[in-house]
């Protein structure tokens, strides 16, 4: 039950092609009525309304900026971008400037705008009528731009051609003569202004200039160049300091690599590549010579042989000497260091002293310079304000206005309105549109009378007494031609369940379904009812199968119980099959007399899986039907044609079911939809289906 409450996406598209075709051909005259009177509607409003003419004139708001003089003018242009110029119509369109055309072309004295009645003459209300009648002018003035252009429509609409055409003129011409105006008063202004501003400016420059020379004199700082060689004094001093600081560094370096080597073993060999020293050079000869001498002796006579010793003792007494020529070197490269050192420090100092003199010589100067930069700053904007005051003053009367007229406004020919080229079009159209939604809507008159006869069987308390009766399900009609056999009907209902075009009767189906669950109560699956009619047992079979793909197109699993009257024992089937018209599961049971009130239950092995069984009953009049025997259905449905409808479908239930019976049970009305069918080949297959 939840699962089929929730199923509502199934349903194919809302659109019926041929409902709706077959529903405005029905309602053909309701169209065509209403688009009569339609077209006489339009041809009357023709008749009697009065033609209005619009005169339209042609701006273009030229954003390039004629140049006359290569002088800045004072008020630019309008501007090249878009903003700017759709701006522009807004300003035609204000109530300032259709003020002063209204007062010149004295619209308040013109009849087509002055309406005046009786009663502005009682209240004196002049201030306000005339407030009305510049309403109703300024209504009669369109402005718009054309597209992203440049251009600028100004029109207006009046019963008048020579009129509209007239004041259409007169608010272009009023527009240009006012950007012009702008412009002159604008430059005026600006002239005044900077004139204003001369005397005080040139009080500044004198007073500055003043200041300089009396500054010079206090500070005599007559010559501009009084500090120039001090500065230069300081320049090669500065850069003596960088020269003694670089021997400095230079002598301390190489003080130190011979302090390095004469720590090292090899001290003399090493002193010698970074001092030149005749001696020491003389001293590292006699030494290499003699230490090669006292190999030799070594190798021929033994380490303690006089001559060895004598040899030894001379290398040592050179050694010595080499030892003691290095200590000489590195103390005076010290001593050349130190030297270095205090050249450094004699240069800094005197490098301090002259720059404090260049500060307090300088400290002056850089007082005269700021008053010598104020008074060019004064003197600079004397000048610009000269400049600027000379050139406002010949740039009047010679800048042009950026709008101009590209189209003037002429006396239209034909009014703008009415116009029957567009309302008659349009009146048959809204007629037809009319005449199509009343033919779509409103239906028969004798099937909504049917309809409405229908449901007025509704569920009440008692009937003739205390008898029950059944509630009503509506009325539903199934597809199909006529001559069409009960297959091929169904068939037909798969076809139009699954054809997108089938939205009408997916639709019916659907609210069928739902209203049938409606009268469920909630237990486990399946579900049992119960389909049976009057006197055609087709109308049940088809009303079955209808609420069987109802219920399988929702999602829910359908078992179809046929039954057979008794002797038809052939025709029962012992298992499940699916019908080849229906595509539902179906079983054939017999449905023999004498069953004593004993209701009908179906295997557990068949009814297992599926949530809905479907009893398929022969009509309430044959012998064997017995209310009993279906007395574990949930719900019984009794199928009657339009002409059953009534007191003989009421007859009919009371004399087959009781009042417990009646409380669940439900009728409904199936209209079999027998089309025409011109088609041979259609009936052919018909006839052999069936």
């Amino acid at each position: 039950m939840t699962a089929l409450a929730s199923t509502g996406s199934f349903l194919p598209p809302l659109f019926d092609v041929g409902d709706l075709w077959a529903r405005l051909w029905r309602g053909r005259w309701r169209v065509s009525a209403c688009v009569v009177a339609a077209l006489s509607l339009a041809l009357l409003y023709l008749a009697v309304t009065t033609p209005t003419y619009t005169a339209t004139a042609s701006l273009l708001v030229d954003p390039r900026d004629a140049r006359s003089t290569q002088f800045e003018t004072v008020l630019p242009g309008i501007g090249a971008d878009s903003a700017a110029v759709a701006s522009q119509v807004f300003v035609i369109e204000s109530r300032d400037l259709l003020m002063r055309v209204f007062e010149s072309q004295r619209i308040a004295q013109d009849a087509e705008f002055a309406d005046p009645c009786i009663l502005s003459f009682l209240t004196g209300a002049g201030g306000r009528e005339r407030d009305a009648i510049f309403r109703r002018f300024e209504k009669r003035v369109s402005v718009e731009r054309a597209g992203l252009t440049y251009v600028i429509k100004v029109g207006f609409k009046s019963r008048s051609a020579q009129k509209a055409a007239m004041i259409a003129n007169a608010i272009v011409a009023r527009y240009t003569a006012g950007l012009a105006g702008e412009r002159e008063n604008a430059n005026d202004d600006v002239n005044a202004r900077l004139k204003g501003r001369l005397s005080a400016l040139q009080r500044n420059v004198a007073e500055a200039e003043r200041a300089v020379a009396e500054f010079k004199v206090r500070h005599e700082l007559l010559d501009p160049a009084a500090g120039g060689t001090l500065q230069s004094q300081i320049d090669q001093l500065t850069t003596q300091v960088i020269d003694a600081r670089v021997k400095a560094d230079a002598a301390r370096g190489r003080y130190e690599q011979a302090v390095a080597a004469e720590r090292a073993q090899p001290g003399a060999a090493r002193l010698s590549e970074i001092v030149s020293s005749v001696a020491l050079d003389g001293l590292r000869g006699d030494y290499n010579q003699r230490a090669a001498t006292m190999a030799n002796a070594d190798t021929v006579y033994q380490p303690h042989h006089p001559t060895v010793r004598r040899l030894r003792s001379e290398l040592s007494r050179t050694k010595a000497l080499m030892a003691a020529e290095a200590g000489r070197i590195t103390r005076e490269l010290k001593a050349k260091q130190d030297l270095a050192d205090e050249a450094v420090e004699v240069l800094e100092a005197k490098l301090v002293e002259m720059r404090a003199k260049s500060q307090a010589a300088d400290a002056a100067g850089v007082e005269l310079r700021r008053l010598e930069a104020k008074a060019d700053a004064a003197r600079t904007v004397l000048d610009d304000v000269l400049k600027r005051t000379e050139e406002t003053a010949q740039m009047r009367g010679l800048q042009l206005s950026e709008a101009r007229v590209i189209g003037v406004a002429s006396p239209p020919v034909q009014p703008s309105w009415p116009t029957p080229t567009l309302v008659l079009p349009v009146s048959v159209g809204i007629g037809f549109l009319a005449g199509c939604g009343l033919a779509v809507t409103g239906g028969s008159p004798r099937s909504g009378r049917a309809e409405a006869k229908l449901l007025d069987v509704t569920p009440r308390g008692s009937l003739a007494g205390s008898q029950a009766v059944p509630v009503h399900l509506g009325r539903y009609e199934l597809p199909g031609v006529a001559g069409m056999s009960m297959p091929a009907r169904m068939r037909a209902m798969r076809r139009r369940l699954l054809h997108p075009s089938g939205a009408v009767f997916s639709r019916s189906t659907l609210q069928l379904v739902r209203r049938i669950v409606a009268r469920l109560e909630e237990h486990p699956a399946p579900y049992m009812l119960l389909v049976s009619s009057v006197d055609s047992p087709s109308e049940a079979q088809l009303t079955g199968a209808m609420i069987g793909l109802g219920l399988q197109q929702a999602g829910q699993k359908v078992l179809i119980v046929d039954f057979v009257k008794h002797g038809r024992s052939g025709s029962v089937m012992a298992g499940v099959s699916v019908n080849g018209a229906s595509g539902l599961p179906t079983i054939v049971r017999p449905l023999a007399p004498g069953t004593n009130g004993r209701a009908f239950t179906l295997e557990a092995h068949l009814a297992d899986g599926f949530d809905f069984i479907l009893l398929l009953a022969p009509p309430i009049g044959i012998a064997g039907w017995d209310a009993a025997h279906f007395g574990s259905v949930d719900l019984m449905l009794f199928t009657f044609t339009p002409a059953d409808a009534g007191a003989r479908m009421r007859d009919q239930l009371r004399g087959a079911l009781r009042d417990s019976d009646m409380q669940r049970s439900a009728t409904l009305i199936v209209a079999i939809d027998d089309e025409p069918c011109d088609n041979p080949a259609i009936k052919e297959r018909s006839d052999a289906e069936g």
